[in-house]
């Protein structure tokens, strides 16, 4: 039995193995010259899982895929404000071409928080909701 757990792990690594989750768009913003989106999606990963809150910075054109690569959050099992979506409230706004700001609810369980993709700085704030 042990010979055959190596190689399903194998073969699951190299990402054979489907991915069960999805990924639904809340809302897009372009940055003000158009060649940048920030795009907020609610990501559910299974009957298991809460739905999480999460954002991408993407080049215009380019299609969303996996998690976030700038922002993931979810509820802390209630204990942050849910958006509409389920997932934890949050919202975004470009500052600039190159600065995106992100606000999210306070008590937000916080997975990722990058200060800056793709040539994107990124700010936080906390809100209280």
């Amino acid at each position: 039995m042990r010979r055959l757990i190596a190689p399903i792990i194998g073969i699951c690594g190299l990402g054979a193995c489907s991915d069960k989750c999805t990924n639904i768009v809340i809302t897009r913003a372009d940055d003000p010259t158009g060649s940048r989106s920030a795009v907020m999606f609610n990501r559910g990963c299974g009957a298991t899982t809460g739905f999480s809150t999460q954002i991408s910075v993407i080049e215009n054109g380019e299609q969303l895929s996996g998690g976030g690569n700038t922002f993931r959050a979810d509820d802390d099992h209630g204990a942050a404000t849910a958006g509409d979506w389920g997932g934890p409230w949050a919202e975004m706004k470009w500052l600039a071409p190159d600065h995106l700001l992100i606000r999210y609810a306070s008590k937000s369980r916080i997975f990722e928080q990058d200060q800056a993709v793709s040539g994107v700085k990124i700010s936080y704030q906390q809100v209280r909701r």
